[in-house]
């Protein structure tokens, strides 16, 4: 092997393909729209939660989740405050995507279902500068299009898809809810192993270095300002 291809293989083991799962609410944008807490049998309104609110509540047996006012895309345009020092690091990293790692993936993930007017939704991105057209490397995923499961059980299964379906190296969430990070940073404990090894494989790594990066990044969403709150590392 020439020293240039042993060059190569040690800065492909060490840098490779990330992707970067980042929250919408309280996160990118302030966003004011209810979640209702509704009695299953009679769709009585129990109470609204905030998004703050709704990452804590746990449902009583006879209630359920309405999320009609998070579908209205007019009202997520019209009320929606940025929240500029997240969206200027986002904005910078599709910059470096585009640039430098372009197999690298930006994925908006919320706990959203589909909007009544995705056109007037992709609208508020935009105006922020963000390419939502640059779709092979910058998605919005809505967890809440599926079915069944706990929204932590939904956005498990959507990140999981990701790992399965292509090679990270690193593994990032930026979020503004601590117990959504701690959910996220626990998956590494039951990551398949073929995941590790596939990794491990394409990008030649070397025993004594990590196969992949986990990064928990944690935003103040009054501020914007991004902290570290846990990073694990697989060997």
């Amino acid at each position: 092997m020439t020293k240039f291809n042993e060059w190569l293989n040690e800065r492909k083991s060490k840098y490779g393909k990330g992707i970067t799962f980042v929250d919408i609410d309280e996160t990118l944008f302030h966003t004011f729209a209810k979640i209702k807490v509704v009695n299953k049998k009679t769709g009585e309104v129990i109470k609204k939660l905030s998004n703050q609110e709704f990452n804590s509540y746990k449902l009583k047996d006879d209630e359920e989740f309405n999320f009609s006012e998070f579908e209205d895309a007019k009202f997520f345009k019209k009320t929606s405050i940025p929240i500029k020092p997240t969206i200027d690091r986002i904005k910078t990293m599709i910059k470096r995507i585009k640039k430098e790692h372009k197999g690298s993936k930006i994925i908006f993930l919320t706990a959203r279902s589909d909007f009544d007017d995705k056109k007037e939704f992709l609208k508020a991105f935009k105006e922020q500068g963000i390419d939502v057209d640059f779709k092979s490397n910058v998605y919005i995923e809505r967890s809440g299009n599926i079915k069944t499961g706990t929204v932590e059980e939904k956005k498990k299964q959507i990140i999981l898809k990701y790992l399965k379906n292509d090679s990270y190296k690193r593994v990032r969430m930026i979020d503004d809810y601590e117990g959504n990070i701690k959910k996220f940073m626990k998956i590494i404990d039951k990551l398949p192993s073929e995941i590790i090894e596939k990794i491990k494989k394409e990008y030649n790594v070397p025993n004594n270095e990590p196969v992949m990066e986990f990064y928990g990044l944690l935003v103040d969403s009054n501020t914007g300002k991004l902290t570290l709150y846990d990073k694990k590392e697989i060997y």
